[in-house]
């Protein structure tokens, strides 16, 4: 069964977006894969500055000290990773898009995003509320680090504004407990 990481970045904690990421990992979990989550509620990460300590292999994983070392070795450990994200001005919040920026140290380690498979959960206010642009550029990023999007419907965009929201939305619910039970069966070959 899959390892799988559900990376939400939202900073809510208890959000729309956390709940709806649980829904899939919970039902992955009930198909027998091995879930850890990632929620950046409550924590710092700061984006990349250049630096290219990362690249010139002068420090582990990057030289910006915050809550992002802790993440690092989750993404290496997971064969899926689902990123959650409520959409923030048409898509992804800016924590999520540090997360990818800061996540180009991985490029020389062995074990980093490589071949590994990319899902999203994202929520938006509407059911026009920009979630699938926000996939889009969540997708975009993943492959840039040669991430594989695992089929094209690996994901789920679900509607909610205030907290809770997102569980009167029995459709966005479906989906995200389908895509957590085809989760858990993914066997990646190409790593």
């Amino acid at each position: 069964m899959a390892r799988i990481l559900g990376l939400i970045a939202s900073p809510r904690k208890g959000g729309n977006t956390e709940m709806l990421m649980e829904r899939l990992l919970a039902a992955a979990r009930k198909e027998g894969a091995e879930t850890r989550v990632f929620s950046v509620a409550g924590k710092t990460i700061g984006p990349c500055t250049a630096c290219d300590a990362c690249v010139r292999g002068e420090a582990e994983f990057c030289a910006v000290e915050d809550d992002m070392q802790e993440l690092y070795p989750l993404m290496q450990w997971a064969e899926v990773i689902v990123f959650g994200s409520p959409v923030y001005m048409g898509t992804m919040t800016a924590q999520l898009k540090c997360i990818f920026d800061r996540s180009r140290s991985l490029w020389r380690v062995p074990g980093g995003l490589l071949h590994k498979g990319a899902a999203a959960v994202v929520v938006g206010e509407g059911r026009w509320g920009r979630q699938e642009f926000a996939v889009q550029t969540i997708w975009w990023a993943a492959t840039n680090h040669g991430m594989i999007v695992l089929e094209p419907e690996a994901d789920v965009c679900g509607v909610g504004n205030e907290p809770g929201d997102i569980l009167k939305d029995e459709r966005a619910l479906r989906e995200a407990e389908a895509l957590g039970r085809r989760l858990a069966h993914i066997k990646l070959s190409l790593g």
